[in-house]
């Protein structure tokens, strides 16, 4: 297994486990102060992470006619996810752990280390993995 196709099967690994891992606790879906719609939409973020990632898991680790094809949705599923947690911050009122929980979310130079970096830094390691193994495949198929 190329080092792309790894890197895009660790992401979509944890996006399939991080709503369970990150949200199945106090903080989120069992937060006394949160309504039950509130946890209703929490719920349905764990669910669409473990589908979304999931699905990516499927396409990049199918035997399909088309590999390229396969890669290609194996990135973009989890992307889905990643990019609708980043795009949530502009959202009136939105805002990231540290608005309830300040004590659980590092800050460096004081910025906070929330959900935005998480979303970032699953967006690139998605964009480095599709990249290198495009690259691998452009290679295997030039010299196939």
């Amino acid at each position: 297994m190329s080092a792309g196709r790894k890197i895009l099967n660790v992401v979509a690994g944890a996006t399939t486990v991080g709503g369970f891992a990150a949200d199945w606790n106090r903080t989120h879906l069992f937060n006394p102060n949160w309504p039950p719609h509130a946890r209703f939409h929490d719920a349905m973020t764990i669910a669409m992470g473990a589908l979304l990632g999931s699905g990516g898991l499927y396409a990049l680790n199918r035997k399909g006619p088309d590999p390229d094809r396969d890669t290609a949705m194996g990135a973009l599923l989890p992307t889905v996810f990643w990019t609708s947690m980043g795009a949530a911050f502009a959202f009136p009122g939105a805002q990231g752990l540290q608005a309830e929980f300040p004590h659980l979310v590092p800050r460096v130079r004081g910025v906070w280390i929330d959900e935005r970096f998480a979303s970032a830094g699953m967006l690139g390691l998605i964009a480095l993995g599709y990249g290198l193994e495009r690259r691998t495949r452009r290679g295997l198929l030039r010299r196939g």
